[in-house]
């Protein structure tokens, strides 16, 4: 109710004095400034949540989480300087907007002890920002989720009347509602969703939890007795240790997250279909293999036996005999919406080289007249291809 007041109060006050405004939304994880950003406009919280966080070392440290009826990008304002942090909407979120040239006219005439006051806070604050950003404790996030596991779970074992120190051979599993989870996530811990979602994502990694759904919705699947120990000894064998990795995650934790298998996930990479800002690389990384591998690495594709076959685009590497053998039974119309979602390339040149004439003419034709073939029917027709090639290429040794 204070933060409602609050938020009202500042709307008031900003039509009492005159000062102009504009009101704006965001989404869940829409970043609304990143840090050394020209400070142009100051953010008041209408409604939702907003988090301010400094990236230090690869770390994402969240410095301040606001609410309703609070204002946010004073500090480049007052100070004439860039942006000194970055700020997120941590949920669905909308604000009114002040432009910070009006807000600087409106300063001007108001007493100079005031504005001294304002600015030495401001200066105080980056200053707080920086401290937590540096003194932070980096303790394993994986373990703290999964001690906030094992509370959940014993609670859910004593609504169930089952003991966990039961010394029989079976393990005890306790299971807990996968919404209510991250809602103890975000009270206790005051993590957001995207972040919990990627904590997730390693549980699932680490094999500590499984996720399923028992026809009323999605539970989270885990031994109370273990999980601790289990999360304390990944926590040790890192390699990484001490490091929260918040913004960047591991294929094989992304397929975890989404549950998809990581060769798909690579495939739809390759085919572009997934936006480019979900994908960074590490820059170390990339020159490191530069250095001792040569250009040539990433422009070489690696050859593939038939052991490997993932996709059609492995069917380059297929012998001609089994290419042309599976693709005679193909229907026309198949190849031809097979090969209007294909990129032009070495699979490509190879399924329309393996087609006889007449074949080819007729896929040509269908293709033509092709506007829009649907990616899901196409990665079926695919699959089966890749697949028939693969099988008839390993029973002949």
């Amino acid at each position: 109710m204070k933060n409602l007041e609050a938020s009202v109060q500042l709307l008031e006050s900003m039509i009492e004095d005159g000062i102009p405004f504009t009101q704006v939304r965001a989404y869940t994880g829409d970043v609304l400034f990143t840090e050394k950003m020209a400070g142009t406009q100051v953010f008041i919280i209408k409604d939702g949540q907003v988090d301010l966080f400094l990236m230090r070392d690869e770390r994402r440290v969240v410095v301040e989480s606001l609410g309703k009826g609070q204002c946010f990008g004073m500090n480049s304002s007052l100070l004439n300087q860039r942006r000194g942090a970055n700020a997120v909407a941590a949920t669905y979120s909308e604000f009114y907007v002040v432009d910070s040239a009006a807000l600087e006219a409106y300063m001007a005439s108001t007493p100079k002890t005031i504005r001294v006051f304002l600015t030495t806070l401001a200066n105080r604050v980056g200053v707080l920002s920086e401290l937590i950003a540096t003194r932070v404790n980096y303790n394993s996030e994986i373990q703290v989720y999964a001690e906030l596991l094992q509370i959940l779970g014993l609670a859910e074992l004593g609504a169930r009347k089952v003991d966990p120190r039961s010394s029989t051979d079976k393990k005890v599993i306790a299971s807990v509602v996968l919404a209510d989870f991250f809602a103890r996530a975000r009270s206790i811990l005051g993590h957001a969703d995207p972040h919990i979602r990627h904590i997730t994502g390693k549980l699932l990694g680490l094999h500590l939890i499984r996720i399923e759904d028992d026809g009323n919705g999605k539970r989270v699947y885990f031994s109370p007795n273990d999980i601790v120990l289990q999360a304390r000894k990944h926590s040790m064998d890192d390699k990484d240790k001490g490091k929260v990795d918040y913004e960047y995650v591991t294929v094989n934790e992304f397929a975890a997250m989404v549950e998809v298998d990581r060769s798909l996930l690579l495939t739809k990479l390759a085919r572009s279909e997934f936006s480019e800002d979900i994908f960074t690389f590490r820059k170390s990384e990339v020159i490191r293999l530069l250095d001792t591998k040569g250009k040539k690495f990433f422009s070489d594709r690696k050859i593939k036996s038939p052991e490997e076959f993932v996709d059609i685009e492995d069917i380059e590497f297929a012998d001609g005999k089994s290419v042309v053998e599976v693709l005679a039974p193909v229907d026309a119309f198949d190849l031809a919406k097979l090969l209007s979602r294909m990129e032009a390339g070495a699979a490509k040149d190879k399924i329309l080289n393996s087609l006889p004439r007449s074949k080819r003419q007729e896929v040509d034709s269908d293709m033509e007249g092709l506007t829009n073939a649907d990616a899901i029917e196409v990665n079926q027709i695919g699959q089966r291809i890749i697949g028939k090639v693969k099988e008839r290429m390993l029973s002949r040794g």
